[in-house]
């Protein structure tokens, strides 16, 4: 009995995971293909989750999606995240400083997790938005954050996760990538030129906690004619010392060496 309640509960949380990864709203015939499961049984298990909250269904096209439950839940974690807690002034006012969309991120499994985001004045479409993941290999943030592993992790994380190439000037080769980090590793400050996006510009650096580890990264990213008018070295600078700024806070002294 026990053994087949944890099987229901980690097929009720691989349904959670295929809505929370979707676009927008799917079928139970859609969700059952993508995690293998019988349409009867994810119908199921869908039934149990609306009527918690924790997902909704359109009624007009027979859809469902997450819903309000997840993100009380998200909020509460969020707001419980010291990190963002301590981010949250910094990052605001290196937004209001350059004008230009600040994220901050945590490391999870080999990828990047968007986790707070500043905005400018200006409009700007990007991939990236809250709750999202993203590769490490061609942002500007998982670069800052690679620089900071011994050389056999990184290799790790490049092969276990690959490398993707998003666009024409995507790195997708491991020691071509190696040795960008290397100069990043010394600098702190990363640079993604349209290696994600095409028209986009990111900026990234480290964040450390007290024992020197890096726990999270920040960037600021806009359209590159902007980026490179408003000058990469400045907003670099300005970028780091942000950087440095919620590193002390969390009790890191620059005395220390990551």
């Amino acid at each position: 009995m026990a053994e087949k309640n944890v099987q229901t509960l980690e097929r009720s949380l691989d349904v959670l995971e295929v809505l929370a990864q979707a676009e927008e709203p799917l079928g139970v015939t859609e969700i059952g293909n993508r995690i293998c499961l019988h349409k009867s049984t994810v119908h199921r298990i869908l039934q149990t989750l609306c009527y918690r909250g924790y997902v909704e269904k359109d009624r007009e096209n027979e859809r469902y999606q997450l819903g309000i439950k997840i993100v009380e839940l998200g909020i509460r974690f969020f707001n419980d995240l010291e990190i963002r807690k301590v981010a949250a002034p910094v990052l605001n006012d290196l937004a209001k400083l350059l004008n230009e969309v600040v994220h901050l991120v945590l490391p999870d499994d080999g990828e990047i997790v968007y986790i707070d985001k500043a905005e400018s004045s200006h409009v700007v479409s990007m991939h990236s938005k809250v709750g999202r993941r993203a590769p490490m290999h061609c942002t500007a943030v998982g670069k800052a954050l690679l620089s900071t592993l011994p050389e056999e992790e990184v290799r790790h994380i490049l092969e276990t996760k690959g490398m993707t190439r998003y666009t024409p000037h995507t790195i997708v080769d491991p020691d071509a990538l190696l040795m960008e980090l290397g100069t990043i590793k010394e600098s702190k400050i990363s640079v993604e030129t349209e290696e994600n996006e095409i028209g986009i510009i990111c900026l990234g650096t480290p964040v450390f906690d007290y024992s020197g580890r890096a726990i999270g990264a920040i960037s600021v990213s806009g359209p590159a004619s902007r980026i490179e008018e408003k000058g990469i070295e400045r907003i670099g600078q300005e970028m780091k010392k942000s950087g440095e700024e919620i590193s002390g806070k969390l009790g890191f002294s620059f005395f220390q060496k990551p």
